[in-house]
């Protein structure tokens, strides 16, 4: 059974890369005007070169940094200032890094602030996952201003969204080359687990509560997270995972090898191990419970990408000396 599973996710694995070293942006252009279709199948036309952006998620201000479009980003989401302002969606690195502190923060909960975007006078808005496609096509139709939906469900769509940024933004030179560094690295991760003798079933979460543990259905980044590390997820094929929270006996039944928790944002193990049947799992007892920056685990953006070599270490330390998880 070991060695159907093996070559199963082995299999997936290497066509997941075939699809990320091949797929390029899908769009068109016309004189002035650059037509692309995002992640919510959306085609989108943005007119000359923007030069006034606003980021709504940090995956999406990850693609705009990287491309070097950090001076064209006028406002950028984040709670009112009594929750945190812009730590509220971003961590203190992020802020650090790309220089978010003095920005004018969007808010978007419960209800997108409309009226300070338009303040801010945007020539395009880049909306990453969690944000409500219906209130920005609202504010597309109402005010004219382009705003292109990053929501990859896989590794491979991280590198359609860096592509498609870079048509709309006129950086296409700059997006290939992220492009082709993603690749670089996916490429070696796969040459890393191409031999493994071994496929630990992982629990991935990023939020627990009194009820469970919030993980990723098929499908799903996290899914494919997993799969590329040489792993598989216990809601693998599980639809109700989706966008939903899993049982403390739903993870007991399924009795994972390990569990990789997201931290940061207020939480850390501790505050997993309050939620449901924690202390009876396997993993927990093995002591094969490892914490990452949910980051990492949570938003799809070439950082992703880059720390799938991380996921590999810590579910395969017989990559380096040590033993099977």
């Amino acid at each position: 059974m070991l060695a159907v599973l093996l070559v199963a996710v082995l299999a997936v694995a290497a066509l997941d890369l075939t699809v990320f070293a091949a797929k390029t942006h899908s769009g068109s252009s016309s004189g002035g005007a650059v037509t692309v279709v995002d992640d919510a199948g959306r085609s989108v036309t943005v007119n000359g070169t923007p030069t006034r952006i606003i980021v709504l998620g940090p995956n999406a201000m990850d693609i705009l940094f990287r491309l070097g479009l950090r001076d064209e980003v006028v406002g950028v989401d984040g709670g009112p200032a009594t929750a945190g302002g812009v730590l509220d969606d971003y961590t203190p690195g992020q802020v650090a890094n790309w220089s978010l502190g003095s920005l004018p923060v969007i808010t978007w909960n419960p209800t997108l602030d409309v009226e300070a975007m338009v303040a801010l006078d945007p020539s395009l808005v880049l909306a990453g996952s969690g944000f409500s496609l219906s209130q920005l096509e609202s504010f597309q139709s109402t005010y004219a201003v382009p705003c292109l939906y990053l929501n990859p469900p896989t590794l491979a769509g991280i590198e359609y969204d860096v592509s498609i940024v870079g048509a709309v933004t006129r950086t296409n030179a700059t997006a290939q080359a992220v492009d082709a560094q993603m690749e670089a690295a996916m490429i070696a991760d796969q040459d890393e687990i191409a031999n493994i003798s071994y496929v630990p079933s992982v629990l991935l979460t990023y939020y627990p509560d009194a009820e469970g543990y919030w993980s990723f259905g098929p499908g799903s980044f996290g899914n494919d997270l997993l799969l590329d590390a040489g792993a598989t997820s216990i809601t693998a094929n599980d639809t109700a995972a989706t966008d939903a929270e899993v049982s403390g006996s739903y993870v007991l039944a399924a009795n994972p090898t390990a569990i990789i928790v997201g931290t940061g944002f207020g939480l850390n193990v501790s505050n997993y191990s309050q939620s449901p049947d924690w202390s009876s799992f396997g993993a927990v007892l093995a002591g094969h419970v490892f914490a990452l920056n949910a980051v990492y685990l949570s938003e799809p953006d070439p950082t992703m990408v880059f720390e799938l070599a991380t996921f590999i270490s810590i579910l395969h330390p017989e990559l380096s000396g040590g033993s099977p998880l």
